[in-house]
């Protein structure tokens, strides 16, 4: 028996495969554009399991929405945006910036 990551993610390759050729001329038109190095897109799968644990993909949705109505929500879609963030090559700054109050007006300390 496959692990369920490994068939979850055999459903979403194969879904992705389905709509190849629309991606194809999606990201043509972007090709032409002034910036197409700047470009990615995101998908949301919703995927249902069975009893014996099989994926069914319930829809796929373009440009899902990436608000957080809960706690556990933040914590999973900001998790997210880091994650894509770093897939396109954007990585996170690790130094601390502050602002202090200093006669009136605002420094940044680096």
């Amino acid at each position: 028996m496959q692990p369920i990551w490994e068939r979850i993610y055999d459903a979403i390759i194969k879904s992705i495969i389905s709509v190849e050729h629309h991606l194809q001329a999606g990201c043509k038109k972007i090709q032409h554009s002034s910036r197409p190095q700047n470009c990615f897109e995101l998908f949301g799968f919703d995927i249902i399991l069975d009893s014996d644990f099989k994926p069914y993909i319930l829809e796929v949705n373009f440009s899902p929405s990436l608000s957080a109505d809960s706690p556990l929500d933040y914590h999973i879609k900001s998790n997210l945006l880091v994650d894509t963030l770093n897939m396109v090559g954007l990585k996170k700054n690790y130094k601390k910036r502050a602002t202090t109050q200093k006669n009136g007006s605002l420094h940044k300390l680096r």
